[in-house]
C-alpha cells in the first residue's frame, strides 16, 4: 500500500485537537544533489546559442544580475526539454544554431537598484531581431524575469506554452504534522504555506493558480480547506463527519471532486468552491477514493476496491458509465490525466514496492517508468505541458520529489532536506 493511500485511509480514523497557527513563509535550506542514472531516448530538439549577457551601466550588482539572468533562462531551456543550449559556458559550445539569446542590463551609477533589462530572441546566424522585451524588475524578481522571458522563447522559437513560470505544492513533515508547501518548478523558491502544528495533505491549484485545496485537521476534524494563493488566507470549504479527501479542481474552476464518507463508506462527489454538495457520483459498499477530473471537465477517473483490491475506474460526471482501466498490479492508486488527455499516470504496486505507470487512458502502451532502484513512488502529477510529471519517491530513504520527461525518459530530484515530501501537484 502506498503511504499516500494509507494516509487517505487511515484518515477516517484520525482525529486532531492541536491549536491553530498562523501561516509562515520559510525558505529552503541547503541541499545535496543526487545523481540519478537514467536512459534519454533521441529527442529533435531546437539549438539555442545563449550568447552575452552584458551589464551597460552600474557596477557589481549589474554585473551579477546579467550572469544569474543568463544562467536561469539557458537553464530553462534546457528543463522544458525542447532546446539543446550551446554557446560559451555551455557543452558543447557549438551547435547548428537556429536562435540566439542576448540580453543587456543596466543600473544607475551608484551599482544598486532599480535595474532596467533588456533581453533578446534573433535568428542565427542571420541575426534577425524576432523578440524583443524589457523589464524593470525588483531585486526580488529577477528570478520570475527570467522565467518569463524563457516562456516567451519557447511560444516563438517552438510554438509550445512554457513551464518556467509554474509551480508545485506538497506537503512535508512526519507524523501528525505535515504542512504545505510550494516550490518553483525548478526547484527554487521554497515557501512554507501552512504551519499550524497538525496534519495537512494533498493540495491541488485551482485552474487560475489563485488557490491551492488541501485536506486539514486544523479545524479540530478533518476538512477541506482552500488557501488564498495571493494573501495566504485560508477558509474552510468543508468538514463532514468521516473522510473529506482528495479534492480536485474542475478544469473550469468552478466546482470540485472529492471523496466524503459521511459517516459510511467512502464515495465520490462534486462540491461547489463554497462547500455545497452538488451531486454524488459513486454509490458502494467499497472504499471510492482519489478522484481526478479528466481535462474535458466531463469525466473522472478514480479508485475504487470494489473488485477486491483498489483499481482505477472512470466515470461521467453525472455518475453513470462507470468502466474499469486496469487490471494489472496487485492495487493501483492516485491516476491523473495529463492535460491534453492522451495518457494517464498512477501509481501501481506489482512486487514489493510501488511503482509510478504511464499508459493510454484505453490501456495501451502501459510503461512502468520506474523500477526496484526507486523503492516506493507514488502521486503523480502533469505539469500543463503534459510532457513532465512530478512524483514522491522514497529512493534515498526520506520520501522526495523527482521530475519525470516522459518523451526523453530522463529524471530529476526537485525537492531536497530530510524531511518527507509527499502528495505533490503542479500548478496549471
Amino acid at each position: 500500500m502506498t503511504l499516500a493511500f494509507a494516509l487517505r485511509t487511515a484518515a477516517r480514523a484520525l482525529v486532531l485537537l492541536l491549536p491553530l497557527l498562523p501561516a509562515v513563509a520559510q525558505a529552503q535550506g541547503g541541499r545535496t544533489e543526487v545523481n540519478i542514472q537514467h536512459t534519454q531516448q533521441a529527442v529533435l530538439k531546437t539549438d539555442a546559442r545563449m550568447g552575452d549577457f552584458r551589464a551597460l551601466t552600474g557596477g557589481r550588482t549589474a554585473q551579477e544580475t546579467a550572469a544569474k539572468l543568463r544562467q536561469i533562462v539557458g537553464n530553462d531551456l534546457l528543463l522544458s526539454g525542447l532546446f539543446n543550449v550551446g554557446g560559451p559556458g555551455y557543452k558543447p559550445e557549438t551547435l547548428p544554431f537556429s536562435w540566439a539569446i542576448e540580453g543587456t542590463v543596466e543600473g544607475p551609477a551608484s551599482g544598486d537598484w532599480p535595474l532596467t533589462v533588456n533581453l533578446n530572441l534573433l535568428t542565427w546566424p542571420d541575426r534577425q531581431l524576432v523578440l524583443t522585451k524589457r523589464y524593470r524588475p525588483a531585486e526580488d524578481q529577477v528570478r520570475t524575469t527570467a522565467h518569463h522571458f524563457a516562456n516567451e522563447v519557447v511560444r516563438m522559437a517552438v510554438g509550445s506554452e512554457g513551464i518556467a513560470l509554474t509551480r508545485v505544492a506538497f506537503s512535508r513533515g512526519q507524523g501528525n504534522r505535515r504542512d504545505i508547501y510550494v516550490v518553483d518548478y525548478d526547484g527554487e523558491g521554497l515557501i512554507r504555506l501552512t504551519a499550524n502544528r497538525t496534519l495537512n495533505l494533498c493540495p491541488d491549484w485551482s485552474p487560475d493558480g489563485e488557490k491551492i485545496a488541501f485536506t486539514s485537521y486544523r479545524g479540530g476534524q478533518q476538512g477541506l480547506y482552500a488557501l488564498e494563493t495571493a494573501t495566504g488566507q485560508v477558509r474552510q470549504l468543508i468538514a463532514q463527519d468521516g473522510l473529506n479527501l482528495g479534492a480536485d479542481w474542475s478544469p473550469d474552476g468552478r466546482e470540485l471532486l472529492i471523496s466524503l464518507s459521511r459517516g459510511g463508506d467512502p464515495e465520490i462527489y462534486r462540491i461547489t468552491p463554497e462547500g455545497q454538495i452538488i451531486k454524488r457520483l459513486t454509490v458502494s459498499p467499497a472504499i471510492e477514493i482519489s478522484p481526478s477530473w479528466a481535462p474535458n471537465g466531463r469525466e473522472l477517473v478514480f479508485t475504487s476496491d470494489s473488485s477486491g483490491t483498489p483499481q482505477l475506474y472512470m466515470l461521467d460526471k453525472e455518475g453513470a458509465g462507470k468502466r474499469r482501466l486496469t487490471f494489472e498490479g496487485k492495487y493501483n492508486d492516485s491516476a491523473t490525466l495529463s492535460p491534453n488527455g492522451e495518457w494517464v499516470a498512477y501509481a501501481t504496486r506489482e512486487d514489493v514496492v510501488t511503482q509510478i505507470v504511464v499508459m493510454r487512458p484505453g490501456g495501451e502502451e502501459r510503461r512502468v517508468v520506474t523500477d526496484l532502484s526507486w523503492r516506493n513512488s507514488e502521486d503523480p502529477s502533469w505539469a500543463p505541458d503534459g510532457r513532465h510529471l512530478v512524483f514522491a519517491s522514497d529512493r534515498s530513504g526520506a520520501s522526495k520529489l523527482y521530475v519525470f520527461d516522459v518523451v526523453e525518459g530522463g529524471f530529476r530530484q526537485l525537492t531536497f532536506g530530510n524531511e518527507p515530501d509527499i502528495t505533490p501537484a503542479w500548478s496549471h
